[in-house]
């Protein structure tokens, strides 16, 4: 008996047992290296955005956090601390 927890999921875990029909695989590919190269180069550029991304962000915590420093420098000066 199937636990009814894992019941629903039968079919995907079937689905996934079998062969691909379409797709592409190792043979497919390797006979169209314009296909790899066109992947390498999303893989590429999505890697790069990334890291464009968080750079940034992390230059804008920057500024920030010095802004907020420079506040705190001023409200303790106010405060003759």
């Amino acid at each position: 008996m199937i636990d009814p927890h894992v019941q629903p999921l039968v079919p995907a875990l079937a689905l996934l047992l079998q062969e691909p029909a379409t797709g592409f695989t190792a043979e497919t590919v390797g006979a169209r290296p314009e296909v790899v190269e066109r992947g390498l180069f999303f893989l590429n550029l999505a890697y790069t955005t990334v890291w464009i991304i968080l750079a940034l962000y992390i230059a804008t915590l920057s500024i920030r956090l010095r802004r907020l420093s420079r506040q705190v420098a001023r409200l303790k000066e106010r405060a003759g601390l």
